[in-house]
């Protein structure tokens, strides 16, 4: 497989806009149905637990059909703020809903004094836990409607420090979504939970608004994301103009962006965070981190020692591609493309391309902020084959390869 030199690279991100196939934030394919349920945890001891269950349907409404055919789905669930109840979250636990998710949203903890993170994040693994017991239940009308793989959890505010406990409680939890996350002394306090953070070794994303005037983004919120240095993938996504609420229904009270761009920011960000990594779709990365962000008023970084990788066309030329990564800053990033699969053991695992037909296309130290995308032209002789790409991130003396990802070369 020959790349010839004369096919520019351009290592800084690329001009080019996101593709209309591609908008993260609108309603997804699936019908969705919700239940209001109260359930007696027989797992932890939580007795009464109550929350709001959205899932994809036959069609759209309360308590319609679950379409448990199309299944099953990831189960993830949401943590509301302070005194927020679930209907608060209706709209984006809808739409992530639509995308082929079973959300669970806990609706305890919601009286103004006297609760606590630890108890809201040990209430929502009861109800996650029931809500996987019923997928199994040939009499329920959830049967066969959630995946028995990794959970993964979404939290705004007091719920967003909920969430450092709920996977210090159950390892299943693997990917977490934190909006405007709260980090301090009220609600059950979050130190055990912040200062164990670094040990969580999943993927995390935590989203902050420069107008809030709740959750300080720099004082209260971008901390969280500092402290998941153990995470294999983190990203920080800093809305500029947004305020606290951006995630609620009734979002924006402070910012100077409106609340329908901020709701819209978040139902992106959360939404195709959660595709990328638990759909294991990293193309969406692109839109989120690489140049299919551009226009968007939120700022980005990246990190971690578990390479993403994404490929996809070049929208603004033909006969090209885009590659994508994010890493530590500083590590050494790699990418490789052949036209064929292959397993050959090496000291950070297996190398999964042919390497008959393996060409290096990247080499280069991760920059600042901890994303690198660029664009390829492909030469005209490879044009209608299918490419894989592997992705290896090495840095102080260790190294991980990426999952292998293909692309039909345009």
């Amino acid at each position: 497989m020959q790349w010839p030199s004369i096919f520019p690279l351009i290592l800084a991100l690329s001009a080019f806009s996101s593709l209309a196939a591609q908008q993260l934030e609108d309603h997804g394919p699936f019908q969705v149905g919700w239940r209001d349920v109260s359930i007696q945890d027989v797992h932890y001891g939580r007795g009464n637990v109550q929350g709001r269950i959205y899932y994809p349907a036959t069609s759209a409404g309360y308590a319609t059909d679950a379409d448990g055919g199309a299944g099953p789905f990831p189960l993830v669930s949401f943590m509301h703020g302070w005194t927020q109840p679930a209907s608060d979250y209706d709209d984006y636990c809808s739409q992530l809903a639509s995308w082929g998710f079973v959300v669970m949203s806990n609706d305890t903890e919601t009286a103004l004094l006297f609760v606590t993170m630890q108890s809201q994040a040990k209430d929502t693994r009861a109800l996650m836990q029931w809500v996987e017991d019923e997928s199994q239940d040939p009499q329920s009308w959830l049967q066969d409607m959630v995946d028995l793989g990794d959970w993964s959890t979404i939290g705004h505010s007091m719920g967003g420090g909920s969430t450092s406990y709920l996977l210090r409680q159950d390892s299943r939890v693997r990917t977490v979504v934190m909006f405007e996350p709260y980090f301090g002394p009220l609600l059950g306090n979050t130190s055990v939970g912040f200062n164990s953070f670094d040990e969580f070794s999943g993927s995390v994303l935590v989203i902050g608004a420069s107008q809030d005037l709740t959750n300080n983004w720099w004082l209260v919120v971008r901390p969280w994301f500092d402290q998941a240095e153990g995470a294999g993938r983190r990203a920080w996504a800093l809305i500029e103009g947004g305020d606290h609420f951006g995630a609620t229904d009734w979002a924006g009270t402070n910012g100077f962006l409106s609340g329908a761009e901020q709701h819209r920011l978040h139902r992106r960000y959360g939404t195709g965070f959660l595709r990328a990594e638990v759909k294991q779709e990293p193309v969406h990365y692109h839109h989120l981190l690489g140049a299919g962000s551009e226009g968007q008023p939120v700022s980005v970084e990246a990190a971690g020692w578990n390479p993403a990788l994404w490929v996809l066309e070049e929208p603004s030329q033909a006969s090209g591609l885009v590659l994508g990564a994010f890493g530590d800053p500083g590590a050494r990033l790699r990418v490789g493309a052949a036209l064929g699969t292959g397993q050959t053991s090496t000291p950070w695992g297996t190398l999964g391309l042919d390497m008959a037909t393996l060409h290096e296309l990247v080499d280069r130290v991760v920059g600042s902020n901890g994303i690198e995308e660029q664009s390829l032209a492909v030469p005209s002789n490879l044009s209608g084959n299918i490419a894989w790409f592997q992705g290896l991130l090495l840095d102080g003396g260790g190294g991980t390869l990426s999952p292998v990802t293909s692309l039909l070369l345009p």
